[in-house]
């Protein structure tokens, strides 16, 4: 498993204990900050379902997710 998967598993398997346990009452948007990150790192997320992600340079983004909004529309 590549670790970005690892870590968004870590990170939803947390959130899941705090929203059973009625710690929190909504079910909040895990956004992976994928900026200096390449495609191949950010491919398994997007593999997996997840749809939210952010940038900080327009120009990273625009490389980076020119051919990936192709590929997986919804993000």
């Amino acid at each position: 498993m590549h670790d970005s998967l690892k870590k968004l598993n870590l990170i939803e398997n947390k959130i899941s204990k705090i929203t059973s346990s009625n710690q929190l009452k909504i079910n909040p948007k895990i956004i992976a900050v994928s900026k200096t990150f390449t495609t191949n790192n950010i491919t398994p997320l997007l593999e997996k379902g997840h749809i939210h992600f952010g940038e900080n340079k327009i120009q990273e983004a625009e490389n980076k997710w020119g051919e990936l909004k192709k590929k997986y529309p919804n993000c």
